[in-house]
């Protein structure tokens, strides 16, 4: 884990350099500003509904691609550059972030053959896990308190990691249980739990 780096500009403000709050790649700065107002998450990108033109098209799946999978989506949970942080009661605490859910279109293909609104609807479903697990990400973020930018920074740290790990989990099991989309009571049960919690603001978790 990253130690904080941190560097004064004037009284009272501070510029917090937080590690790797990408699910893949380094992140966010943030500044303490004082005394905030309530804490508030903002999410780019999602929720939205997928087109078959966010896929590269390709004749036959890719040697390296997984199984008989005639589709996939590679999707990331970005940070911004800067994040607000706040004193409260003697603690430091995130006071608003952005989150910005996006698509890494090289990495994103469709059997051309294979386009169905079927195979649409499981890619959906990948992207919208992404999106979720990015939503709670971040409002855990924005729930953690520290006396120190140093503690505050560690539990951000944790914070990221389990939930990138955690969507490495949850899309790799809605990928056996659905069949990638074949089993088709699986894919139900899935899309009825993604937008139940999309819909409802609670936290995610398999079916």
């Amino acid at each position: 884990m990253d130690l904080i780096r941190r560097q004064r500009v004037s009284a009272g403000v501070e510029i917090l350099f937080l590690p790797d709050t990408r699910f893949g790649e380094p992140g966010p700065i943030g500044l303490d500003t004082g005394n905030g107002g309530p804490a508030s998450l903002v999410v780019h990108g999602w929720p939205r509904a997928l087109t078959w033109d966010e896929f590269r098209d390709l004749g036959s799946r890719p040697a390296d691609a997984e199984g008989n999978e005639n589709a996939q989506i590679h999707s990331d949970v970005n940070q911004p550059e800067r994040v607000s942080v706040s004193r409260e009661g003697g603690q430091r605490r995130v006071s608003s972030a952005t989150v910005t859910i996006s698509i890494v279109r090289a990495d994103t293909w469709v059997v051309s053959s294979a386009k169905t609104p079927e195979l649409l609807s499981h890619e959906q479903g990948h992207y919208d896990i992404t999106g979720l697990t990015g939503r709670d990400m971040g409002n855990e973020i924005l729930a953690a308190r520290a006396g120190s930018l140093e503690d505050l920074q560690r539990q951000i740290s944790d914070i990221i990691e389990r939930y990138r790990q955690r969507a490495r989990d949850l899309n790799a099991r809605y990928d056996t249980e659905t069949g990638g989309g074949r089993n088709r009571d699986a894919q139900r049960r899935w899309d009825e739990r993604i937008r139940s919690c999309i819909d409802n603001g609670t936290p995610f978790s398999a079916p």
